[in-house]
Order: C-alpha cells, then sequence, then structure tokens
C-alpha cells in the first residue's frame, strides 16, 4: 500500500474487558488513596536503604505511597495510550497496514507488520491465540491475520476436512489449521470490535476480499464473502 494513499481509515484498539477491570481497581484504590494515607498517619518510621546500606527516617504514610505509585504506572500507561488511539490500522484505495501492538500497552510500533495491497488480500481473519494474562491466569487474546493469495499450504489440503474445523487437537494455538505459521506471522493483536470496524471499511475499500471470525472451533462466521 502506498504511504500517500488518499481518503485513507485508520482503525484504533477498544478498551479491552481484562483492562476495564484494571482501570476499575485503579480508579477504586484512587479514591481510597486519601483515607489510607490519613489512616497510616505521619509518624516517623526508619528503614535502611539497601543500596547505601544507611538508615533513613520517612513518614509512615511514605511507605505506602511507594508501594501504591508503582501498582498506577502500569494501568496509567495503558489509559494514556488508549486516549491517545494509536492507529492499528490504516486501509485506503491501495491496500491495507497493521501495526503490531506493544506490550499490551494500546502503543502501536512504528514498523507495519503488514503493508499489502489489495490484489494481495485473499481473505482477514479474526482469530485467538493462547495467553497468560499476568504470567499465570490462562487465557486467549483475539488476533486479526492476513491471508495471501499465493499462500501456501500442506501438500495435498488446502481447506480443511469437517473434522478439522471440529477438532481442538487441531487447532491447539487457537489459528485455523489451515492458515497456519503464515496467518500467526501477519497477525496483530485487536478486539473483537476493532474487528468489526475493520470489516467494514475493508468492505468499503475491498468488497471482493473476504473477512471472517474463526474464532470459535468448528464455527465460522462469515462476515464478508468476497467475490471471484
Amino acid at each position: 500500500m502506498k504511504a500517500g494513499s488518499r481518503s485513507q481509515s485508520a482503525v484504533h484498539e477498544r478498551i479491552r474487558p481484562q483492562d476495564a477491570v484494571l482501570f476499575l481497581v485503579t480508579a477504586a484504590l484512587l479514591v481510597a488513596l486519601p483515607w489510607m494515607l490519613v489512616s497510616a498517619g505521619s509518624e516517623p518510621v526508619e528503614y535502611r536503604d539497601q543500596r547505601t546500606l544507611t538508615d533513613v527516617t520517612v513518614p509512615a504514610w511514605s511507605g505506602l505511597l511507594a508501594f501504591v505509585i508503582p501498582f498506577l504506572v502500569w494501568p496509567g500507561m495503558k489509559a494514556w495510550y488508549l486516549l491517545k488511539k494509536p492507529a492499528a490500522a490504516k486501509l485506503g484505495p491501495g491496500g491495507m497496514r497493521l501495526f503490531d501492538d506493544f506490550s499490551g500497552l494500546y502503543l502501536r510500533q512504528g514498523a507495519k507488520k503488514v503493508n499489502l495491497g489489495w490484489d494481495e488480500v485473499r481473505r482477514v481473519v479474526l482469530w485467538r491465540r493462547r495467553t497468560l494474562w499476568l504470567k499465570c491466569i490462562p487465557g486467549w487474546t483475539s488476533q486479526v491475520g492476513v491471508e495471501k493469495r499465493d499462500d501456501w499450504y500442506e501438500a495435498d489440503l488446502r481447506e480443511p476436512t469437517a473434522k478439522d474445523l471440529n477438532s481442538r487437537e487441531h487447532r491447539p494455538d487457537g489459528s485455523p489449521i489451515r492458515l497456519g505459521c503464515m496467518l500467526r506471522s501477519r497477525s496483530v493483536r485487536l478486539s473483537p470490535a476493532a474487528f468489526n470496524h475493520l470489516a467494514a471499511e475493508i468492505a468499503r475499500f475491498a468488497p471482493q476480499v473476504e473477512v471472517v471470525d474463526e474464532r470459535t472451533f468448528g464455527k465460522r462466521r462469515v462476515l464478508q464473502s468476497g467475490t471471484p
């Protein structure tokens, strides 16, 4: 896609459910913080600085801030980039570009992960990848990937059988079997709500491209069937 294409449209990420919970917890903490500081009191407390091995005297409430402030940094960074709305995708008459997510911060990396003209795109897919939230809670994250017209597949199988589509074992990582590593290499993190916006823009610029939701094993929701 040419960088100078006119009439471009940008797609932005929407708030993720787990981050909505995080923001609510953070807001509750901020509301309770004045009461927590008053409860901690201002009595002097001594502690030893492990770097200099010297004793330091500080008010009791400062220890509470030392715990709270680092906790606020992560959701604060997420909220900042969510409000700035960096483009996750840019579409125009010439093609589409996708930008990868950076550490779950809603910040999009400057380098384009996908930069294709519409004549190269066969299908755009919403799928799910296994992930660990907080590095310990199993879950899924939504991904949007692009299948090119010249992608190759298994030697004698271009499309999956009915058994493949309905088998979890054939999709252990959540990706559609027929797309495999080529799809994953052209996928970025994007919420289903933002994907709906993306699908609408694809219908506007490239109605010949198929757009499908393959998050559920054995089920395909076709948002746009495309044209030959």
